[in-house]
């Protein structure tokens, strides 16, 4: 019967786990010729023109419609490999990340704890929500002026492309938003993290606004489900 025990983060590997957890997540799905040599090289806000503002009115108000989101993904990770797997997002507050055997890992947020389940380590990491980059998507409304900052918007190939940095850990990467610009539809992620490593995630067969179980996001020991089978 596998058994996981929470692991409390010291200071020191506080930033390289939080790194390490959302390279798995937040990233670029399809790429529709937006490579990686394609992303903004370096982060430099600049004030926003009429019409790019504009854009960003649009995509706050898409993003604050977004009651329930599943997908299927297939994410490309730094070495190449390719894991796949579905993602619930209920907001505010919720996700569930399950990835497809062999992967090990699934990754819940509940609101208040955004949590790491390695079932290969027998080990789980709890992080407050609050201190990742997540909880900007997952609030009651979403805003690109209070904890992360809006550094880049450019439009390629029927693309909007939004760089956004986290005001209170600028040192922990940023995170690029795609979204398809008609219809608007939230496309992709790419992450580049402080080591320059970069992930790539594609969405696939997107649906909004079905009803998902409140028990997606409850983080239940695996000793816990084995009994309940």
């Amino acid at each position: 019967m596998l058994s996981v025990r929470p692991i409390k983060l010291g200071k020191e590997r506080y930033s390289r786990v939080l790194t390490k957890l959302f390279c798995l997540i937040f990233a670029l799905a399809s790429l529709h010729g937006f490579t990686i040599k394609d992303s903004f090289a370096e982060p430099s806000a600049r004030p926003l023109t009429v019409s790019q503002r504009a854009h960003v009115s649009r995509i706050l108000s898409y993003l604050n419609r977004i009651t329930t989101l599943q997908a299927r993904f297939a994410q490309t990770n730094p070495d190449g490999r390719v894991w796949r797997g579905t993602v619930s997002i209920q907001r505010p507050g919720n996700f569930r990340f399950d990835y497809d055997p062999p992967v090990p890992h699934t990754l819940i947020s509940n609101g208040t704890w955004f949590i790491h389940l390695d079932r290969e380590l027998q080990e789980s990491n709890f992080l407050p929500l609050d201190r990742t980059p997540a909880r900007f998507l997952l609030r009651e409304k979403v805003t690109f002026d209070r904890d992360v900052e809006l550094i880049g918007l450019r439009r390629s190939g029927g693309l909007i492309h939004l760089q956004i940095l986290n005001k209170e850990y600028r040192d922990m990467g940023s995170v690029t938003l795609t979204f398809n610009e008609q219809p608007l539809a939230l496309k992709q992620w790419f992450v580049r993290d402080e080591q320059d490593n970069q992930t790539l995630v594609s969405l696939e067969g997107t649906r909004l606004g079905l009803k998902l179980e409140s028990s997606l996001f409850e983080y239940v020991e695996p000793e816990q489900e084995d009994q309940d089978q």
